[in-house]
């Protein structure tokens, strides 16, 4: 009985930690999520050229320190012969840490069939003052 109310106390003290926030402070959230507010979209600039777009919604940003990973890969006969994945953007005016927003990110291929971006952004939520790293996986056909 004393194991389960301790256990209990421990995960009620660490939920307050991690979701809990002040003016002053960033909570970091360890594990990534599947679920978030990042919009990917593609465009056609070309012949096999293309630009991939990331949205957060306002008063969301996304990290510009922050180990960002992005991965591009083709099936179905499609091949990736060149990607610039960094991301990179102007500082946001208020929150010198983030991106005002996200440049385009550059990619050509091959062949038509399936892209697959899968990655690891970093972003935060200015209002709750928290910053979440989110796991995100999208499928285009091209």
């Amino acid at each position: 009985m004393k194991s389960n109310l301790f256990s209990y106390v421990l995960v009620f003290a660490v939920s307050l930690a991690v979701f809990s926030c002040n003016e002053s402070k960033e909570v970091q959230a360890l594990e990534p999520l599947e679920s978030h507010p990042i919009e990917v979209t593609i465009k056609e600039k070309g012949a096999g050229s293309y630009e991939m777009e990331l949205y957060l919604p306002k008063d969301f940003g996304f990290q510009m320190e922050a180990p960002h990973r992005i991965f591009l890969s083709g099936s179905e006969g499609l091949k990736v012969t060149s990607a610039n994945l960094k991301l990179n953007g102007p500082t946001h005016p208020k929150k010198p840490e983030y991106f005002e927003y996200v440049k385009p990110l550059t990619f050509q291929v091959e062949g038509k069939g399936k892209l697959l971006m899968e990655g690891k952004l970093f972003y935060c939520n200015f209002l709750k003052n928290i910053c979440i790293p989110a796991k995100v996986s999208k499928s285009f056909s091209i």
